[in-house]
């Protein structure tokens, strides 16, 4: 038997709960799976059993269903939303349809309303995920879309310096046109621990690639194609946001995660202006990507926000120096290890030439230690040449670069930590007022949504709605034990503007109301 669809019912009226509930049998293709009488109730089920639709009532006390919906949109987007009313008003239907709401139901809603409205939403999500299963179909559109040796040539410019005019009519010439606008680039990594052999893990960016372009549909002008690193998007800003791509990226996240049972990573360049810039801005996402696998804090990492994209200022001499510059940077512990032992070998196999071009490799690997560094130590010359065997010189080098690995990891840790305090800061500073809100918070910050949820849910393992939460009932504990406000006030200087939620979320956090905690604190 298939597996059935998840549904979480809200109304404010427990009979009507009832009444739905009733109605919906498991030969629909869907189960009731919670019930909630309120927004926010229905907000932390959503999050604890991650429903495929939401029924919900429109009228409803604290957070109406139009208010539900759009933070649903926002912050659930691989879960859709259907609206119960009695209300024929049009303006409902306007903003339901503005909010891609898949139906709108009236009140009373009858066995063959119920019977229909589920047999239509069955078949959408049915057509949904048969698409994104249905690999050779995905092909044939990823071949169409994406002629090999188009995608060949654009691959290869990647790794080169900025693009002449020559190299832009060619790929103009393969299909491949982004016009003339701001652009990003997105480099997307697949979880590398994913238990998979090759032939599945190329079917899996394939269907990765169907998700980002069924996501960024209204985006004409952009371009994917596979390389080795992973999926890389081009995206012309034209009309649209860094806001607006973040949301958009949050939800091929999501559906990465919850369709395909895959991971993902999403590094970002800054915003260019002129494609033949388009090497630079790869290699910052690159760059975004690998600070990403170092640290592991978040999965979409912007380098205008998170990463300080330093010049290379140096330039190592020799095929092994560059190599190992990249897997310092991005690479494990092991693998760098690894990578010293074959320069090792190599030089130890050519001792003669280790003696003979000495003071070549010397300076090859000062630049390699300062171009890490991104500054000039005075005595590195000395210190290197003091090491007299190859076995001696690679061990200070090892030395040197797991020094610089301790040490940029903790420049970024505190960044991080400075970025989470100043939030906290925020948040604690303004709780009080009834507006404030996750995008407020953000827009606050300059930082995007995603960036911000992933840093509370790492560093705090708790989600931005939970923690404002938190801290208004903890204001509002101290303010009935140690103030004689009335309950009212306390309500609305902990940014409550419904005294009968305050008390609710308050009995709920205490298990106790207001009044009674109020009490036994004075004892």
């Amino acid at each position: 038997m298939a597996e059935l669809y998840k549904l979480l019912l809200v109304d404010d009226e427990d009979d009507v709960r009832g009444r739905i509930s009733s109605r919906i049998h498991s030969d629909s293709g869907f189960q009731v799976v919670g019930k909630a009488g309120n927004g926010y109730d229905a907000l932390e089920l959503i999050e604890k059993l991650c429903p495929d639709i939401v029924l919900t009532d429109i009228k409803m006390p604290y957070i109406d269903g139009i208010e539900l919906a759009k933070i649903i949109r926002r912050d659930y987007p691989m879960t859709r939303v259907a609206f119960i009313s009695g209300y024929d008003e049009f303006d409902y239907a306007k903003q339901a349809i503005d909010l891609n709401v898949l139906s709108y139901l009236m009140k009373p809603v009858t066995s063959s309303d119920m019977e229909l409205f589920l047999s239509k939403v069955k078949k959408q999500l049915d057509t949904e995920r048969e698409e994104l299963k249905n690999i050779s179909s995905i092909k044939e559109k990823y071949n169409d879309i994406l002629p090999i040796i188009g995608d060949s040539f654009l691959s290869s410019l990647l790794h080169s310096s900025d693009l002449n005019a020559a190299d832009i009519d060619k790929l103009s010439v393969y299909g491949i046109n982004l016009g003339k606008s701001k652009f990003i680039t997105c480099l997307i990594d697949l979880d590398k621990n994913l238990d998979f052999n090759i032939l599945d893990i190329e079917k899996s960016k394939v269907k990765i690639i169907e998700i980002l372009k069924t996501k960024f549909n209204n985006y004409k002008l952009k371009h994917i194609l596979v390389i080795s690193d992973g999926i890389v998007m081009i995206i012309n800003l034209t009309g649209s946001g860094i806001k607006e791509i973040d949301r958009i990226l949050f939800e091929v996240l999501k559906a990465s995660e919850e369709y395909l049972k895959i991971d993902i990573k999403i590094g970002v360049s800054r915003i260019f202006n002129e494609l033949n810039r388009l090497p630079r801005s790869f290699k910052e996402a690159k760059k975004s990507l690998g600070y990403s696998r170092f640290m592991n804090l978040t999965r979409i990492v912007y380098a205008s926000e998170f990463v300080d994209i330093r010049s290379n200022g140096a330039i190592i001499s020799g095929e092994d120096l560059s190599s190992l510059d990249n897997i310092i940077r991005y690479g494990t512990e092991d693998a760098i290890i690894e990578y010293l032992e074959k320069i090792r070998l190599k030089l130890t196999n050519n001792s003669s030439d280790f003696l003979v071009n000495r003071e070549f490799i010397m300076i090859s690997f000062a630049n390699l230690l300062m171009n890490l560094s991104g500054s000039v130590k005075n005595n590195l010359m000395e210190e290197l040449e003091a090491y007299h065997t190859v076995e001696e010189l690679i061990e200070y080098v090892k030395k040197q670069i797991f020094d610089y690995r301790n040490s940029d990891a903790n420049i970024q840790y505190s960044k991080t930590e400075k970025m989470l305090q100043s939030i906290l800061e925020y948040i604690d500073n303004n709780y009080s007022d009834q507006s404030l809100s996750l995008e407020r918070t953000c827009d606050e910050m300059d930082i995007s949504v995603s960036y911000l949820s992933m840093l509370l849910k790492k560093q705090k393992g708790i989600t931005f709605n939970k923690y404002l939460v938190k801290t208004r009932l903890e204001k509002a504990k101290e303010l009935l034990k140690y103030t004689k406000l009335k309950v009212v006030d306390v309500s609305r200087e902990c940014g409550y503007n419904e005294v009968y939620y305050f008390s609710h979320s308050f009995k709920k956090f205490t298990g106790v109301s207001p009044r009674e905690y109020r009490k036994n604190e004075n004892i």
